[in-house]
């Protein structure tokens, strides 16, 4: 048998990744055809989606969503997010959603769409180039046919360059829209949340910085958290950083214990509130790479995100 070379092997993977793109409506060239295509010359490295992307099963369409980050890829084209899993739907790649939280003195759960109480969708796209996205959300609370703007929100995504990794930050600022605040109660997940593959579901795909596994490390305070897994036969994954500028920091994580995704949540730690007077800003890095987790690589790419001045 004869072995493949390594510019074939890329070439295939890279082809799944732009198929996976296809598949989502993302234009090749990283024009707007409901996407922005963060890349690094001709490779991709995530997608965001401005346009709605319909529930897969339409019998539950509140399942729909826009203002995502799905697919992310490693640098041999591998993707390494899920953006409507079969086991949650209402789960999107790399999401900012709050679960638990109080309006007006209602309750409104945006992260869990069924719920039909609170949605999050993209607005406006700012600025796109291939280094740099810039885009406006905003966090509705519905109530059947009314809708009222909880927080509007601004996203900075930059790629960052690394000799082995597909490296980008995300900041992200949420305001309240009007006058009145939003009460998020302590609560054991809601934040930044990343979702990974639907077959990496066997409960031992997460590490932390603190070395601690998928099932101890729920709730631990680390640096970063990387999930991992096989993608064609081949080992990949991603990590996430939280910075330590960020509220709370360091951010307790929900790492759940069997499926595969994990969230920044500051809520863990006990009430806090989203006011008028002042804006929540927040945050990350995320780095995609190919083969096994390399925890001292990964250590490098933190302190270089700790030490870097804010853009």
């Amino acid at each position: 048998m004869h072995a493949r070379s390594p510019g074939l092997v890329f070439v295939m993977v890279a082809t799944s990744a732009l198929m996976a793109c296809a598949a989502m409506g993302v234009a090749e060239d990283g024009g707007d055809a409901g996407q922005l295509v963060l890349s690094s010359g001709d490779r991709p490295i995530a997608v965001y989606n401005t346009a709605y992307v319909p529930s897969p099963d339409p019998a539950q369409p509140w399942f729909g969503r826009s203002g995502f980050l799905h697919p992310v890829m490693t640098p041999q084209g591998r993707v390494v997010t899920d953006g409507f899993p079969a086991d949650h739907l209402h789960q999107h790649g790399l999401m900012f959603a709050w679960t638990r939280s109080t309006f007006g003195g209602k309750p409104v759960d945006f992260w869990n769409s069924a719920k039909q109480e609170g949605r999050v969708e993209h607005v406006e796209t700012l600025h796109h180039t291939a280094d740099h996205i810039e885009v406006r959300l905003q966090h509705v609370v519905t109530n059947g046919d009314q809708a009222v703007v909880a927080l509007r929100e601004t996203w900075k995504i930059d790629r960052v360059p690394h000799p082995t990794m597909h490296v980008f930050d995300l900041e992200s600022t949420q305001v309240c829209a009007g006058e009145r605040p939003l009460l998020l109660p302590e609560y054991h997940y809601g934040g930044m949340c990343v979702r990974g593959p639907l077959h990496w579901n066997s409960g031992n795909v997460m590490l932390t910085s603190e070395g601690k596994g998928q099932q101890e490390g729920n709730h631990s305070r680390p640096n970063w958290v990387a999930i991992s897994g096989s993608v064609d036969g081949q080992p990949c994954g991603l990590a996430a950083f939280s910075h330590p500028n960020n509220f709370r920091s360091p951010q307790p994580v929900r790492l759940h214990p069997q499926m595969p995704y994990f969230c920044f949540a500051p809520m863990v730690l006990g009430e806090f509130k989203i006011t008028p007077a002042a804006p929540y800003v927040s945050r990350f890095r995320f780095a995609a790479f190919d083969g096994a987790v390399d925890a001292v690589g990964l250590d490098e790419v933190w302190r270089a995100f700790a030490d870097a001045p804010s853009r």
